[in-house]
């Protein structure tokens, strides 16, 4: 991190070319005019140069919200957005990366701004809410997250990105569920899930493939709480999204590996083994998709003793990738990404055992 970033505001920083930004009891300077209680609106480019170096302090945001309005709120989510590169579409990039120090303290300030400028007045408009949202998600606020995206459909029922977004965000916390066994609380969130996903373009191969995870989990969970006829009727119907998918955009990585997914659930390890890999292939950081496969390939190991240690280094191998990029998904928790580890050290053993 460099000297500029480690000087994270104790009270606000010089932002731009030898202005600066300094909050004060009787108001705001920028540029040396104050007003008030507010900043004039020439000062928007000013905070945005700040951006860069993530020093922009609450108090600032927010007189300059007040001062300028919605659009002022705008331009400053869109500029955070771009700099921390959170992606265009909802699934991409959203909080898979975790913020880094200086930048999760930014989006703090900037998130905090807004709620105090909206108890002021100033409520942010649809696509405002839906990138702070995107930007709470970057920070692994995902309760704020969601209110945002929320905020973004209650004020926009028709914002197809918004509703993809909560849908994907409530798959990612159901497989957490699932994982503690809170398997009412999964299929909570399935639900909501999968009713924002009705809401989302039905031409779109990204939205459609995010359909077929949640059918997914909902196989899962149902197979979990040993519903053979559930697990068989979600399994079936993710299955033919996925296909569709695939059809539809034969690069959609997302899509070849629920495939995958589906194959390894219903025994068809090669099958799975072939999706796995062309999602690698078509998204060579997929860490999901390198999870799935190290699972089949342990698979094989049992199906085929006879080529149990070439199967075991090729799986050992995928955990090892797993583990390497597990820690910046949200879809993995500390305790998965801890339980990684301890399976690739007895996975080494078995390994060396399979080879004498």
């Amino acid at each position: 991190m460099s000297q500029e970033e480690q000087a994270h505001l104790k009270g606000p920083g010089a932002i731009a070319q030898g202005h600066s930004v300094a909050a004060g009891a009787a108001g705001v300077a920028v540029g040396g005019d104050v007003h008030g209680d507010v900043i004039t609106g020439s000062t928007i480019n000013q905070i945005k140069a700040g951006l860069v170096r993530y020093d922009v302090d609450q108090r600032v945001i927010v007189n300059i919200i007040l001062a300028e309005g919605q659009d002022a709120l705008e331009q400053i989510v869109d500029e955070l957005t771009s700099l921390e590169n959170v992606g265009e579409r909802p699934g991409q990039n959203l909080g898979r990366q975790a913020a880094p120090e200086h930048a999760s303290r930014q989006i703090t300030q900037v998130i905090a701004a807004q709620k105090e400028a909206q108890a002021r007045g100033v409520p942010p408009t649809p696509q405002a809410a839906y990138h702070l949202g995107r930007l709470a998600a970057h920070k692994r606020d995902y309760d704020t997250a969601l209110d945002y995206f929320r905020q973004a459909t209650q004020q926009d029922p028709d914002y197809s990105d918004a509703f993809e977004a909560i849908a994907w965000l409530q798959q990612i916390r159901a497989m957490h569920d699932r994982q503690a066994q809170d398997f009412d609380a999964a299929i909570s969130k399935l639900t909501d899930a999968r009713a924002a996903a009705e809401h989302t373009d039905p031409l779109d191969p990204q939205a459609l493939a995010l359909r077929g995870y949640i059918l997914k989990t909902l196989a899962q969970v149902a197979e979990d709480m040993q519903d053979q006829a559930g697990r068989q009727k979600h399994y079936r119907e993710a299955a033919r999204l996925f296909e569709h998918v695939v059809r539809l955009a034969p690069a959609d990585a997302s899509a070849h590996n629920g495939l995958g997914n589906v194959q390894y659930a219903l025994g068809n390890l090669d099958a799975a083994i072939a999706a796995y890999e062309r999602a690698i292939e078509l998204a060579p950081a997929y860490t999901e998709a390198y999870h799935d496969l190290a699972l089949a390939l342990e698979g094989k190991m049992e199906a085929d003793p006879a080529r149990a240690a070439e199967w075991c280094r090729k799986s050992l191998h995928m955990w090892q990738k797993t583990y390497q990029l597990a820690p910046n998904n949200p879809a993995f928790s500390a305790d998965q990404v801890l339980a990684i580890g301890q399976h690739i050290s007895w996975l080494e053993q078995q390994c060396s055992q399979s080879e004498t």
